[in-house]
Formats: C-alpha cells, structure tokens, sequence
C-alpha cells in the first residue's frame, strides 16, 4: 500500500489520492511485465490497492465533493466507472492471470482505471477545494490512510460457501469491508 513519506497531518488528502494513483499505475506496470506464471502476487496487490482506494474515496472523499456546487453529478458519474471498474475487476479475478484472455480483461481495466483516475484529478479534486479548506482536507488524510492497515484474514462473512461463490465476492469485497470498517473506526478516533 501507498505510504505517505510526511507526517498525515501535513498532507493534504488530495496529495494522498495522487500518490496512491502513482501506485496504482506502478502495480498495473507489474502486472503487465509479469510472464503469466508470475501475475499472481503483482495482481494480487493490485486488487488490495484499489480495494483500499476505492473505498476510502467512496467514504471519505466523494461524501466531501458531493457539497460542492455540481458536486453531485461528478460523484455519481465517479461511481459509475467505479461500478464499471468493480465489475470488469470481479471478472478478471474469476478468470485468473494465468488464462489466456487475461492480457485483453487486464488492458481494458487499466484503461478504465486510469480514465478514472483522471476524471478524479481534472473534476472532483477541484470539487473537493471547493467544499473543504486546506486544514479540513489534512485532517481527513489520516482517516484516508486508516484503510490502509486493512488486509484480508478471512473469507466475507457473506460469501457462499462454494468455490464458484467465493469467486464472485473474490478479495476485493473483503477487502473493501476491512477497509470501511478501519476507515469507520478512524473516523469516529479509535485508533485499534
């Protein structure tokens, strides 16, 4: 995961989100160059970064954003390539990286991914500075950042008990919900 090099409390959150944009495409890099008997571990970590990501926005950034003026029409359209993005994710878990059309799944998640990542830079930051003064948007990158101490020890507690089920829900899911569940935890001071 993306670790900020200052303090959190000098950071602003909007710099937290670039960095962790970085990562994202460092990782998409990986698996990229990986041979696919090599994919696991690099997609792996990928999944958690944008698990992680996704849902500290989804909690802590587009709740911000949406108080701008138009805000809600950005947020909704983020949503939807985030939803976009989940789905095109869940399939690629499903098939695997060492299968045959990985390559082609990978690309068009990468591309979705970084079209996101820069509606997100070029429409909602700017929201965000509208809705939150430079002090507020250094304070929530600690509770950003919360999500970040999350990694999957078990399967979804909501998970069918197949194979075929946990394959559906995959790591992404739970890895989203530790991560909502730190962020809730940071939100509300508790720092365990």
């Amino acid at each position: 995961m993306a670790v900020s090099t200052k303090h959190d409390s000098a950071v602003d959150v909007i710099d937290a989100i670039l960095e962790d944009h970085r990562r994202i495409k460092e990782l998409m890099s990986e698996v990229d160059a990986a041979p696919p008997d090599g994919r696991d571990e690099p997609f792996q970590r990928l999944v958690a970064m944008l698990a992680v990501h996704e849902t500290a926005e989804e909690e802590v950034v587009h709740p911000l954003a949406r108080k701008a003026s138009g805000g809600d029409a950005i947020v909704e359209a983020r949503l939807a390539e985030e939803a976009k993005g989940k789905e095109a994710l869940a399939r690629l878990e499903k098939t695997g990286p060492q299968r045959a059309d990985f390559d082609e799944l990978f690309e068009q998640l990468r591309d979705d991914v970084l079209a996101h990542a820069e509606h997100e830079e070029t429409e909602e930051h700017p929201k965000l500075r509208e809705a939150t003064d430079a002090q507020r948007r250094r304070d929530l990158t600690r509770i950003f950042r919360a999500a970040e101490s999350t990694a999957p020890t078990h399967g979804h507690a909501h998970a069918p008990e197949s194979a075929t089920g946990n394959m559906l829900v995959g790591p992404f899911v739970a890895i989203a919900d530790r991560a909502r569940d730190a962020i809730r935890k940071a939100r509300d001071g508790g720092d365990d």
